[in-house]
């Protein structure tokens, strides 16, 4: 079994760190990713998720996470910056000089029986001052983790039908459409959205949230939002930043399905026209599961948008991180 291709394209990742410029050699990078989950973490191959214990594939990913939120806790952003952080998937870590905000972290994928060997969760959960939880599918939602951040002090915020399944705890907080409340210094507001590839909202249950910094700078975060649908913000907020999740959001932008109406930057633009973010996220790509159930790593569909959309925007990838751009 052989890893050094996939060492090689995160070595050449490392020399372009993200920017919302086109880079061809930083996408060739990440492209190459792609393509080494593609041919080898799937049933039968190499580095199959489900069958190879220890799995050595999964160990690069975890140290250079692990390696990522050390480097990050021993060195805060200046004042008055927002850091992200791209943990796994969907997970995003917001860094300020003086609060650490998480949204969708996972430490691992437990599916797979794995061992979290540097207590990432205990870690994380020591260092977040508050967890969101957008919804309850387990590559944004980590039950372990939430025990670690109530075990830690850590205030926990999810969609009231998952927060039912806990014990009631003053940490653990049931969120509904319209509420707002502050945490960490940070205001909150969450609103109902509907996941993607789902026709209503009950169909899983699931929290936008836009959050906004004291010195203003704001950003939104669905997890799997259909942002065709729904989706708002507060009125006369300028939003900073907008995560936008893996794929098409429904059947009606999926390239080459029967019910294909319009390409997929068609629907970006409706999530633009509604946010009119400075700055664009692409989220959820190479999300592991996926791609050992047969879907592509996608790096190529947030390439395509990145050339043909009016906004700035830039796909991270797991253990990066960038400052937040603050409108003028």
């Amino acid at each position: 079994m052989n890893l050094r291709p996939l060492l090689d394209a995160l070595e050449e990742l490392d020399r372009y760190p993200p920017s919302t410029e086109v880079r061809p050699a930083r996408e060739q990078s990440l492209l190459a990713i792609g393509r080494f989950l593609e041919t080898h973490i799937r049933s039968g191959q190499p580095f199959d998720l489900k069958a190879v214990h220890p799995n050595p594939l999964w160990h690069v990913f975890e140290e250079r996470l692990h390696n990522a939120f050390l480097r990050a806790r021993d060195k805060a952003p200046a004042p008055g910056v927002v850091r992200m952080h791209q943990a796994y998937s969907s997970g995003v870590i917001f860094q300020s000089r003086d609060r650490v905000v998480g949204v969708d972290v996972v430490p691992l994928r437990r599916v797979y029986g794995w061992e979290d060997r540097f207590k990432m969760t205990e870690h994380l959960a020591d260092w977040l001052d508050a967890l969101l939880i957008t919804h309850r599918h387990e590559d944004h939602y980590d039950s372990e983790l939430v025990r670690a951040c109530l075990r830690a002090g850590t205030p926990v915020y999810m969609p009231e039908p998952l927060a039912r399944t806990w014990k009631p705890t003053p940490l653990l907080n049931a969120v509904c459409d319209g509420d707002e409340w502050e945490v960490a210094g940070l205001r909150v507001q969450a609103r109902t959205g509907i996941h993607v590839w789902r026709d209503e909202a009950s169909a899983m249950p699931l929290c936008v949230y836009e959050m906004v910094w004291p010195d203003g700078l704001a950003v939104v975060h669905g997890g799997d939002v259909d942002y065709t649908k729904n989706l708002e913000k507060s009125a006369g907020l300028d939003i900073h930043a907008f995560f936008l999740p893996w794929r098409a959001p429904n059947a009606l932008y999926e390239e080459g399905h029967h019910l294909q109406k319009a390409p997929l930057h068609e629907a970006v633009r409706m999530a633009l026209d509604r946010l009119e973010p400075d700055v664009l996220f692409f989220e959820h790509c190479a999300e592991l599961e996926h791609v050992y159930d047969g879907f592509p790593a996608s790096f190529d569909m947030a390439f395509d948008l990145k050339r043909s959309l009016p906004v700035a925007s830039e796909l991270l990838f797991w253990g990066e991180w960038m400052d937040l751009p603050v409108s003028a």
